[in-house]
């Protein structure tokens, strides 16, 4: 069965009761979540709260206008693509430009006709949808980037990324930090005895081991070929030699 699309949140920012209505009316498919703000801060509010994939925002508000919060979608830090579009009874095009300009992706003269504003919604949906699936994929990506494919654990990529940040913090905060080299003995013989995918199951069998003795705020990852790597922080010599001990 495919998958069951979540309703996308949408942000209506108006502070007339009707045009909420209106938009509630025009918007009552079940692809979309609708949330109310009566002004502007409550808008930007909520928008943090919240964090909407799609705003419909009136133009005027008696605290900050469509402009305003349109630039405060676009300047904020969300990660995920927001799609703004303004409502208001100005048609010239100076306001159009000006709209779009601020971030507006679209812009709808009132009074708006219910089904206009219903595609216009569903073409942000569709817009919103696309930005998502790359970042999904973009995060899939990183993640296989930084992971080695036959043991699960960091790859040398991701251990020097990480181990880059940790020194750093390590020497500006004073913090230990530790290093440690783990090789399987005779791995060669295994290969040449047994075969390659027997050494991979040692491998396998080792990274499992290794992770296990692992704390979540370090890091173990394979280098390459038979070769591992433990970094370890906030940790002295005694404590860790204690551990290792009561793991053996």
């Amino acid at each position: 069965m495919p998958e069951e699309k979540q309703p996308i949140s949408v942000l209506v920012a108006d502070d007339s009761a009707i045009y909420r209505k209106l938009v509630e009316h025009a918007l009552s498919g079940s692809q979309f979540s609708l949330i109310f703000a009566r002004s502007g801060q409550e808008a930007i509010q909520l928008f943090k709260e919240r964090e909407p994939g799609l705003v419909i925002v009136d133009w005027v508000m008696p605290d900050l206008t469509g402009i305003e919060i349109c630039e405060h979608v676009r300047v904020s830090s969300k990660a995920l693509y927001t799609y703004v579009i303004v409502l208001t009874s100005r048609s010239e095009k100076r306001s159009v430009v000006a709209a779009l300009a601020a971030g507006a992706d679209d812009y709808l003269t009132k009074p708006f006709d219910p089904e206009e504003l219903s595609a216009r919604a569903e073409v942000g949906l569709r817009i919103v949808e696309l930005h998502r699936n790359i970042e999904r994929q973009n995060l899939l990506l990183r993640e296989l980037a930084l992971t080695d494919s036959l043991t699960g654990l960091p790859n040398r990529r991701a251990v020097e990324e990480w181990s880059t940040r940790q020194l750093s913090a390590a020497a500006r905060h004073g913090f230990s930090f530790w290093i440690a080299m783990a090789d399987v003995d005779h791995f060669k013989s295994v290969n040449d005895t047994y075969g390659h995918d027997a050494g991979d199951e040692v491998l396998k069998k080792v990274a499992q081991i290794l992770k296990s003795r692992s704390r979540s705020s370090d890091i173990c990852g394979r280098m390459g070929g038979e070769e591992f790597i433990f970094i370890l922080t906030h940790a002295t010599k005694a404590k860790r030699i204690g551990r290792d001990r009561a793991n053996s």
